[in-house]
């Protein structure tokens, strides 16, 4: 294997499980919002107040959901390249958008969906794709590059 060829190796992996702690992360924040609820529910029952436990719940939940829906965005986005590369535009659009819809400022989504207009030779659609995911902040990694088909 060829030294860039090991650097990308090595990136996706990082990349990889950087994911992988977020997701553990995330279910550490879950598991605390669960037994939140499980304290504050056992003090509804016993008539005690617990008003002040269920506005943090809430809180904590509304970030909690947030993350959810990024990761979901993700998983919609990782099937939609999945699609794009066998050639399953339709399917890949569709999926691309549903990333957008729960995660709207998911640039990389945004660019896939570019690709995949380009691919079917709708380039206003295409064109305003891309500039939605540059005022996300995403480049791809070299500007002049082409998707992988």
């Amino acid at each position: 294997m060829s030294k860039p060829d090991q650097n990308k190796t090595a990136l996706g992996k990082v990349e990889v499980q950087k994911k992988a702690l977020r997701i553990q992360e995330l279910s550490d924040k879950l598991g605390f919002a669960i037994k939140q609820f499980e304290n504050a529910q056992a003090k509804f029952e016993k008539g005690e107040d617990s008003y002040r436990e269920w506005v943090n719940i809430s809180r904590l939940l509304a970030l909690q959901i947030r993350d959810l829906r990024h990761f979901q965005a993700v998983a919609h986005h990782n099937m939609g390249v999945l699609h794009a590369g066998r050639r399953e535009f339709q399917k890949a659009e569709e999926l691309f958008k549903k990333a957008i819809e729960l995660d709207p400022d998911y640039g990389i989504a945004h660019y896939n969906l570019a690709v995949v207009y380009k691919r079917l030779d709708d380039m206003i659609k295409c064109k305003e794709c891309f500039a939605r995911a540059k005022e996300c902040g995403y480049q791809p990694a070299r500007e002049n590059s082409k998707p992988a088909k």
